[in-house]
């Protein structure tokens, strides 16, 4: 019973640190029955489940609702499940776990707390990785909280073969001239497509410093390409083009936080020389985070893009209220923003996880920035109307 007690007063942590005042009242005015009762209300409201919308062609629900996510972030899918990062909680100077999802939304725990740097993007070595196929890499913070995202980042190799151990393969060294170039603010990270051009590569974004990093199987860690002068803005986003040839990057033009600056958000063309193309693929988003291309499985939207937008990245997150409903999923038609569906609080992972399923990640209220450290994530599946 004593681990129980201390695991929920690490979850109310953040109240008793953000909100003194109101849960003092709580938990020492009131009676023990009320303070139970408001505790209950509050938590409800926190986490009570997101009222999504889908536009015309498209149906939308949600699958793992909140209460058993901190921050899911970016899929993997590994044969009958998908694999995810969930960015909730510290133990032991370490952050975040990774976990298998299956269809039925079961959760199963792969590294749990305690035995990783906070992950912020992870992709599994692929055969052009030498000697490192098949073992985990990750972008991650050298160290948990507020400071390790705003330090430089680390590259993390873990070994599912011997238990999830996990070592530093570089650091990420400064580059560019946003923040003192310093790899802070790490994002989204993928290996290059097998036979492309981005082959044999690992890539990771670091919005902090508005850079994206290439990593090579004997540990150089070097800049990739910086969106500075013309082009400044913060990277967050990866994809690949389905021949290849062209990574995808979804970018910010503006405050990475806050309240929405105006639609200056767009995805962009980089070649594999690290050269930015004059035209994007699409203009008009707030704060673009994930994106993957629908299969041609996916009814008359086959070779798409589709893209996770956040309107209103809220911090500090408020402690006692839920956050503005205002993020969007978009489809992207010959350079045009088409709504797939609304209703989401901060949408970031983007992933076609079955031949005609989408899954979505929300991050709700719970990142390193927010220090809410509540289960407030979740995940919801898109499909094709009548599919």
């Amino acid at each position: 019973m004593s681990n129980r007690i201390a695991r929920v007063m690490t979850l109310f942590r953040p109240w008793l640190i953000c909100t003194g005042v109101v849960t003092a009242f709580l938990l020492f005015a009131l009676p023990p029955a009320d303070a139970a009762d408001e505790m209950k209300k509050l938590s409800s409201r926190l986490l009570s489940s997101p009222k999504l919308t889908a536009a015309a062609g498209f149906s939308v629900k949600l699958f793992v609702p909140p209460g058993q996510l901190y921050d899911p972030l970016w899929m993997l899918p590994q044969g009958n499940v998908v694999w995810i990062n969930d960015d909730g909680g510290e133990e032991n100077e370490k952050g975040s776990r990774l976990l298998a999802l299956d269809a039925k939304g079961k959760i199963s725990v792969l590294a749990d707390l305690g035995k990783l740097l906070p992950v912020t993007g992870f992709d599994i070595a692929p055969a052009s990785f030498g000697t490192f196929t098949g073992q985990i890499f990750s972008l991650a913070q050298a160290k948990v909280a507020v400071a390790g995202a705003t330090a430089n980042h680390i590259i993390q190799r873990i070994d599912p073969s011997k238990g999830y151990d996990a070592s530093v393969f570089c650091t990420l060294p400064s580059a560019g001239t946003a923040n003192q170039g310093v790899s802070g603010f790490g994002v989204d990270a993928r290996f290059g497509p097998e036979g492309s051009p981005f082959a044999g590569k690992f890539f990771a974004v670091t919005a902090f410093n508005n850079a994206i990093y290439q990593v090579a199987p004997d540990g150089a860690c070097t800049p990739f390409v910086i969106f500075e002068g013309k082009n400044a803005a913060a990277p967050t986003g990866l994809a690949f083009s389905l021949d290849g040839k062209t990574m995808l990057v979804t970018i910010v033009r503006g405050d990475i936080v806050g309240a929405p600056t105006g639609k200056t958000g767009a995805i962009v063309h980089v070649g594999p020389d690290g050269k930015i193309a004059e035209k994007p693929l699409v203009e008009g988003l707030s704060r673009p985070m994930g994106m993957d291309i629908a299969p041609p499985t996916f009814g008359s939207y086959a070779g798409q893009v589709f893209v996770a937008d956040i309107e209103n990245i809220q911090v500090p997150v408020p402690m006692t209220q839920a956050l503005a409903p205002d993020g969007k999923i978009y489809r992207v038609a010959d350079g045009v923003l088409h709504l797939v569906a609304s209703g989401f609080f901060n949408p970031a992972g983007v992933h076609f996880v079955a031949e005609k399923l989408l899954w979505i990640s929300d991050i709700n209220g719970d990142f390193i920035a927010g220090m809410r450290e509540l289960p407030d994530g979740f995940i919801a599946e898109i499909r094709v109307k009548g599919e």
